[in-house]
């Protein structure tokens, strides 16, 4: 019989705090598929001692522990400490619970793992440290060539921006000096990059949901692109993850484009991730899959690479840095070129012959004569006419859902004549049953619904529902009228028949009237002397 070997004792050192923890509430630890994607290009084969701060998912903990000979976990709720040390029972991982200002004495790490940042690093008991003071902390326990991965909120970002919560209600009870409120936190790239020091290698814009990367994109990358591109396409979508669950001001997809065109969207990211020293290679971007699994992407002047890793996707090879199909036909319809949009749609209904699988015109790219499709490819078994009007009336949707100005009636928008008015300027002919199943094609890629709409769709709906109650009360105001005046025609021939009955009834009464009765009684008389004898029989009798 073998003796089971104990699980190693959580440290202490000073700034511990229970009951307290920092892996349920409103922000998760640090983790997700693309921040391991990184973390296993970044890490060395083997590195000699590894720290991580603050607290991070266990995967995390775990490819840290398979990639270091020695690790420390620095964690300062004693509660979170006693479940890491049980869910990571290896023996050459030191669980510690306690403050970064705690934590003295100890030697200098070779691989610094702060990818949470430095907002719940202190405890209730440590000295008011403002972020300078913290990176400081942090800096102490790194060797001077050490890989350092750090990550940095940034209240300038357009989540923080269109959040429409109270100052108050944004942020948990976990920060006794609250680092959102702190001057001399960095809160733009350079001034990131200019903190760390001269170190740093890579930046990445982080979009995470609640704690959870979604995507990681190279800041260089992010400033350098444009509406409609690949890269932009990335830090929408994960824009669109980090504020599924916050009440929004107003779409955050129309300030990504905003920024996008203005070279600022890597400043307006939820956060940033910097790398400090030298690793494996790494990409410029990594993100999360619906369907499971991480793409990675390499922007090499105007072209990207794609991979995907860990998903049964296959590779979507390489991909031109130019504006989507979508962008493309949304620009052409705010300018009320029709013939452009023609020209364009007759392209695209030439080269969607040839597809395979519905087409999503915001991932679909111009090169050349032709297009290139990106890494969402639905499948679909429908005819090349059936898939082309799914990709409209999606097109459609999304034009209308944002606002978007267009030189086509609304009696066209409101029905399928748009969609089918796009299908024949791409060479379709009119087609009532592709039209149909595109419609339900459509409705099956829709987006999920927002569990709360922002204030903009609110008010813009609201003077929707104010204009039809004006129609409306127009309306009512017109039929109330009609009924008026066929109410006074009713009453009118009311009075006209009261009348005729009361000269009916004096007629009926009259001399002449009694004359005619007699008349025509006389008339019905046809033997005089029968009548004659009749009568004297009866005053006879009488």
């Amino acid at each position: 019989m073998t003796d089971s070997v104990p699980t190693p004792a959580v440290q202490i050192v000073r700034g511990e705090i229970q009951p307290w923890t920092d892996y349920t509430g409103y922000r998760s630890p640090a983790g997700g598929e693309p921040l391991l994607a990184l973390l296993d290009d970044l890490l060395p084969a083997s590195a000699p001692t590894a720290l991580i701060v603050g607290p991070h998912s266990y995967p995390v903990v775990e490819l840290v522990a398979a990639r270091s000979a020695a690790v420390t976990v620095l964690v300062r709720s004693v509660s979170d400490a006693q479940e890491l040390r049980a869910a990571v029972p290896a023996g050459h991982v030191t669980v510690i619970t306690g403050a970064l200002d705690g934590l003295v004495d100890v030697p200098p790490f070779d691989v610094v793992i702060a990818a949470d940042g430095l907002d719940r690093v202190l405890g209730a008991d440590s000295p008011a440290l403002d972020w300078p003071a913290r990176w400081a902390e942090l800096r102490r326990l790194a060797t001077g060539d050490a890989l350092v991965v750090v990550a940095v909120e940034n209240e300038f970002a357009l989540t923080g921006l269109y959040d429409r919560r109270p100052a108050d209600e944004r942020h948990g009870d976990d920060e006794w000096r609250p680092l959102h409120d702190d001057a001399a936190r960095p809160t733009s790239p350079r001034q990131v990059a200019e903190a760390l020091g001269e170190r740093v290698t890579r930046l990445y814009a982080t979009f995470d949901a609640a704690g959870t990367s979604h995507t990681l994109l190279d800041a260089a990358a992010a400033g350098s692109t444009r509406p409609g591109r690949p890269g932009a396409r990335f830090a929408v979508t994960g824009l669109a993850a980090s504020a599924a669950h916050t009440p929004l001001l107003a779409p955050v997809a129309d300030g990504a484009d905003a920024a996008a065109r203005a070279g600022l969207l890597a400043a307006v990211a939820p956060g940033w991730l910097a790398v400090l020293g030298s690793g494996g290679a790494i990409h410029t971007a990594y993100a999360s899959l619906d369907s499971g699994g991480v793409l990675l992407a390499d922007l090499d002047e105007a072209e990207w690479t794609l991979s995907v890793r860990d998903s049964a996707l296959e590779p979507a090879g390489r991909l031109p840095d130019t504006e989507s199909v979508e962008t493309l036909l949304f620009r052409l319809a705010a300018a009320e070129d029709v013939p452009g949009f023609r020209a364009l749609a007759g392209r695209l209904g030439a080269w969607a012959g040839l597809a395979d699988g519905v087409v999503l015109l915001d991932d679909l790219y111009p090169e050349g004569d032709g297009f290139v499709r990106g890494l969402t490819r639905p499948a679909g078994e429908d005819e090349a006419a059936a898939l082309l009007a799914a990709a409209y009336h999606r097109l459609r949707d999304r034009l209308l859902r944002a606002h978007r100005r267009h030189p086509w009636p609304p009696w066209m928008t409101s029905t399928d004549d748009l969609v089918t008015t796009w299908l024949s300027m791409s060479g379709v002919a009119d087609d009532p049953g592709a039209v149909k199943r595109g419609r339900e094609i459509a409705d099956g890629l829709a987006e999920p619904a927002a569990d709360e709409p922002d204030l903009r769709t609110v008010l813009a709906d609201a003077a929707a529902d104010r204009q039809r109650a004006t129609e409306l009360a127009g309306k009512v105001f017109g039929l109330e009228r009609t009924m008026r005046y066929r109410d006074q025609s009713l009453r009118t021939r009311e009075q006209q028949i009261r009348t005729m009955r009361d000269e009916l009834r004096k007629l009926r009464n009259s001399p002449a009237m009694r004359l005619h009765e007699v008349s025509r009684k006389v008339a019905k008389v046809r033997d005089p002397r029968a009548f004659a004898r009749a009568l004297k029989r009866r005053i006879l009798k009488s």
